[in-house]
């Protein structure tokens, strides 16, 4: 039997280093653009409505960013089809919270799921539903915060105990000492006379009390070692670098290019695979055959404008048109690629 319990989601949330990492993925995804492409071509019209604003009753950027937050907070998201074309295609979706949902085995087809949301069974061709990782055989989805139960539990009550010590006025300035046996009341009035007089006058003890100044370490009261290194499990559990929650690692030194490196690497090992892909398959799943949804991720990947001209500037040295260069290097909106007009022929009159 254990000696702790998983904390709830709104348990965990109310950790820092958990709040920081839910949040910087729900809102790196609901401010991507999402793209259709067409038999390897990105489609510029005519773009199907599931992939230009797919969720109903909201914006493209809330129903991508609450997407989000359901996969990294539960694990899972589920999707309701609400409309749908003249061909049966769907054109909207409704996120449903996952917790309303109930999921269960078809009783006639035990690989099929069933669902049922505020007492209402859902036909399984109106469902879409996405995991950020499901065991061979298992109903429901499961992220971070519903495996990670022990490393969450010690973040959860580490936070509590240092609220908890400060909250109750667990710091006095003065512990007084006596060898006597006193009772409640004793203490209680010993403590009155204390306070009879202003802090800076001068008291006298006598029966063997002593008055000592109370110490205690900052850092041991708000256990800021234990705190830190739970902060830093947290970002292991989410699949970040540390220094994306600003969980200060003892030893680290990060310079501007680094930290570009690490954001980089956690999009190409973290949010690419474990959210983005299952949100793309989604909608892919809906669309025709020859179409896909992909997410376009150059906004986050760009570099500084410092690389940026300096990749603009090898292109165009070795023959790259301008308009590819400003493109392939990021500069396209600050570059003129426009054509250059050719000069007014200068003409002379020569007199007869």
């Amino acid at each position: 039997m254990t000696a702790w319990y998983p904390p709830s989601v709104e348990q965990a949330m109310s950790v820092p280093a958990v709040f920081r990492a839910v949040t910087m993925i729900a809102n790196l995804i609901g401010s991507l653009a999402l793209e259709a492409w067409r038999n390897g071509e990105r489609m510029m019209a005519n773009i199907p409505v599931l992939v230009s604003r797919p969720g109903i009753f909201t914006t493209p950027r809330d129903f991508f960013r609450d997407t989000g937050a359901s996969l990294a907070a539960f694990g899972e998201f589920i999707w309701r089809v609400v409309d749908r074309d003249d061909d049966g295609l769907a054109r909207k979706f409704l996120l449903l919270p996952t917790h309303e949902v109930a999921v269960s085995w078809n009783q006639r087809l035990p690989i099929v799921r069933d669902y049922e949301w505020r007492g209402e069974k859902i036909d399984t061709d109106d469902i879409e539903h996405g995991t950020f990782f499901r065991m061979p055989g298992a109903l429901r989805g499961v992220g971070p915060l519903q495996l990670c139960g022990a490393a969450l539990s010690a973040a959860v009550e580490a936070d509590a105990w240092a609220a908890r010590f400060f909250a109750r006025g667990g710091v006095p300035s003065v512990q007084l000492e006596t060898e006597a046996s006193l009772s409640p009341q004793e203490s209680s009035d010993l403590v009155n006379q204390w306070l009879e007089r202003a802090g800076n006058e001068v008291r006298v003890s006598s029966g063997g009390i002593k008055a000592q100044p109370f110490m205690i370490d900052p850092e041991t009261a708000q256990l800021l070692e234990s705190r830190q290194y739970s902060a830093a499990a947290m970002a292991t559990a989410f699949g970040m670098d540390a220094d994306l929650l600003n969980a200060a690692v003892s030893g680290s030194s990060l310079t501007y290019q680094n930290v570009g490196q690490r954001l980089d690497n956690f999009i190409r090992t973290t949010l690419a695979p474990n959210y983005l892909e299952p949100i793309e398959h989604g909608i892919s799943e809906r669309l025709s055959r020859t179409t896909v949804a992909r997410f376009n991720l150059n906004a986050l990947r760009r570099a500084d404008v410092k690389t940026q001209a300096e990749v603009y500037s090898t292109l165009v040295t070795a023959g790259i048109a301008p308009e590819v260069a400003a493109e392939i290097s990021g500069l396209d909106s600050f570059v003129d690629t426009s054509p250059v007009p050719a000069p007014e022929p200068i003409r002379i009159e020569v007199p007869n």
